[in-house]
């Protein structure tokens, strides 16, 4: 199949609409303080999507914070790459982001000693082709120590990723 964590592709910079551009260790910093300061409980997810263009394929990547009861905020990474034709390539490159940059924020929070857990969130369902691809992302979820969720309950990717694909 052919997958790959295109280096070039490092999400060091992240769009916030309230925080305006930030670079990645400032959205790491600014989730650290906001867990550590307040009293809440909080959900973290990572979630994904994509678009095939003629010119291209265009990638959304977002982490969220939610708090209880409270609210939220994202932050969203979005970038183009080569034109992938097959859907079971570019599903399966939008979970390998997800996973890979949830890996990253998981180890930051663990050295700064915050226990919060982070779901994934792909952008497939039950319904439609990407259904033939649920256990695969299941597993590789479980794999590498996520929970993960699918639609209708994966809004981060089929919600918010998707409107900054378009």
């Amino acid at each position: 199949m052919g997958l790959t964590y295109e280096s070039p592709v490092l999400f060091d910079r992240f769009h916030s609409p309230s925080r305006g551009l930030l670079d990645k260790a400032d959205v790491f910093s600014n989730i650290e303080q906001t867990v550590s300061t307040n009293s809440g409980t909080y959900e973290l997810i990572v979630g994904a999507d994509s678009q095939l263009r003629s010119r291209g394929t265009f990638f959304a990547i977002v982490i969220t914070l939610i708090e209880q009861g409270r609210g939220g905020m994202f932050f969203y990474h979005k970038f183009q790459e080569r034109r992938y034709t097959s859907l079971q390539q570019r599903i399966f490159q939008e979970a390998m982001y997800a996973v890979n940059l949830a890996s990253e924020l998981r180890q930051y929070l663990r050295e700064h000693e915050i226990d919060l857990p982070i779901r994934l969130h792909f952008d497939i369902g039950k319904n439609g082709p990407t259904r033939k691809f649920i256990q695969s992302l299941l597993s590789l979820a479980e794999t590498n120590h996520f929970r993960a969720e699918i639609k209708p309950y994966s809004f981060c990717a089929s919600t918010i990723a998707d409107k900054f694909t378009k």
